[in-house]
């Protein structure tokens, strides 16, 4: 019985953790630190503070996190290898700015994927290029870009609500034609 229990636990916990996991890599390749992951080394190469944007993106075929804490009287900015989880750049600078900071557990990779698979459903497909969390007007936004065949989607979502807010795309250059940006909301 007990036995029987331990390989119960073991398949939900496989289930519930291994598909983040799975979607994740689905949405993001090569990701294998969480935005999580990627929070809590931040904060502690800092020593702390209020994390203000956290932003995942391919750069140069690379996924990198990039983050934005402000930490007594400092603004850092830090970049982590988002497929080894090492530290590539730190750097600050003073600040007199006070800020409100991100409510950290709002900043999941399960969120994350979950938005991502929206908008490449509503995209007809493509790659994520970019995730970014990052407060607006009071309001945690999450804003991710698609390309799809070299049509650049972008779309932003209320991260309390997973309200779609606004979804546009702009078409490539081609010949005499400036491509053209749709907004498929109203404004």
């Amino acid at each position: 019985m007990r036995k029987m229990f331990i390989a119960s636990f073991a398949l939900v916990f496989m289930l519930m953790f291994g598909g983040v996991l799975t979607a994740q890599a689905a949405v993001m390749g090569d990701t294998q630190i969480t935005f999580e992951r990627a929070i809590e080394i931040a904060t502690n190469a800092v020593g702390g503070g209020s994390v203000t944007e956290v932003e995942w993106e391919l750069k140069n075929g690379n996924p990198i996190y990039e983050l934005e804490i402000y930490h007594n009287g400092r603004k850092h900015e830090l970049k982590i290898n988002a497929a080894t989880g090492e530290l590539t750049k730190h750097t600050s600078k003073a600040t007199n700015k006070t800020v409100t900071g991100i409510t950290v557990s709002q900043v999941t990779s399960a969120r994350a994927t979950g938005f991502a698979e929206t908008a490449i459903a509503q995209a007809g497909g493509g790659t994520v290029r970019e995730i970014e969390f990052e407060p607006k007007n009071g309001v945690l936004i999450c804003e991710i870009e698609i390309n799809n065949n070299g049509t650049k989607h972008e779309f932003r979502f209320n991260v309390s609500t997973s309200e779609l807010l606004r979804h546009t795309s702009k078409a490539p250059k081609s010949g005499n034609s400036g491509g053209g940006t749709i907004n498929h909301l109203n404004p």
